[in-house]
């Protein structure tokens, strides 16, 4: 294989025009190819960002409901009473126990859902008309949720609720 190529590029006639032509409509084409990548990384950047701020910020809410569902049936209680008892027996902390792997999903899953929706609505948008139906929309927004909730997140979804199963044992 490597004869054929020195013979193919021994036949081949390149000139110095030929090069400078090829050099001057390569470089805008990597240029634009870096603008483009450098976008995308910060699209993907700020939206695993405010995804992980917006856990953080609603976390103690999800794990007072989390508990309050779990114990709702043995013994039922008010949501303030379960977010005092969390505060009593584990403190602060007990609210975030389990903020890890929810951040990490957030990591992997929001930036795969948006940037995965985006996409697909660009590949199905026309030419002659650049904006798409509400349903149409909607079907792409599920579509490119299911894909990132099924083939990323399931393991950080299961690892969160093996948590916080683990955090019910205090109220045995």
């Amino acid at each position: 294989m490597f004869r054929c190529l020195l013979w193919w590029l021994s036949r081949v006639s390149v000139s110095a025009d030929d090069c400078d032509t090829r050099r001057r409509l390569i470089r805008p084409m990597a240029q634009e190819q870096a603008q483009a990548r450098s976008r995308a990384m910060n699209k993907i950047a700020l939206a695993s960002l405010s995804a992980m701020v917006a856990e953080t910020t609603t976390f103690p809410i999800d794990i007072t409901k989390t508990r309050l569902q779990l114990h709702a049936a043995a013994h039922p209680v008010s949501a303030f009473q379960v977010a005092t008892d969390i505060l009593r027996k584990q403190g602060v902390t007990g609210l975030y126990k389990g903020l890890s792997p929810a951040l990490l999903r957030h990591l992997f899953y929001t930036p795969i859902r948006t940037v995965g929706y985006e996409q697909l609505r660009h590949a199905f948008i026309s030419h002659d008309n650049h904006s798409l139906s509400l349903p149409s929309k909607a079907l792409i927004g599920g579509i490119s949720g299911v894909i990132a909730q099924h083939d990323v997140c399931y393991g950080w979804l299961f690892l969160r609720f093996s948590q916080c199963f683990q955090a019910t044992k205090f109220y045995e």
